[in-house]
């Protein structure tokens, strides 16, 4: 029985990281890359991304604790991590509005 509470305890603070750490990353991410590309003027954009990173970070924390599998979480999150953060890059490198 220990076994499975430890596993258990793992399980639980895996997904308490994803949804608050890693999270916050992802969401300033989005943030960020929304901002940038959004076709309406920078204040406007700025402000929509902003709004918009709220639903996210709600929606990303609720999903942390609805998925059946952590490594599945964790693996969806990378991923998104890796598309959005080169999305940022490329629109930073390619002179992207700021």
């Amino acid at each position: 029985m220990a076994k499975a509470r430890t596993s258990n305890g793992w399980n639980i603070a895996a997904r308490v990281v994803a949804a608050i750490p890693a999270n916050y990353l992802l969401t300033s991410l989005a943030t960020a890359c929304l901002a940038r590309l959004l076709p309406m003027p920078a204040s406007e954009a700025t402000i929509a991304a902003t709004l918009l990173s709220f639903v996210l970070l709600a929606v990303i924390a609720l999903t942390a604790f609805s998925v059946r599998s952590v490594r599945a979480l964790w693996l969806w999150m990378l991923r998104a991590g890796i598309v959005l953060g080169s999305s940022l890059w490329l629109s930073i490198t390619m002179g992207g509005r700021l």
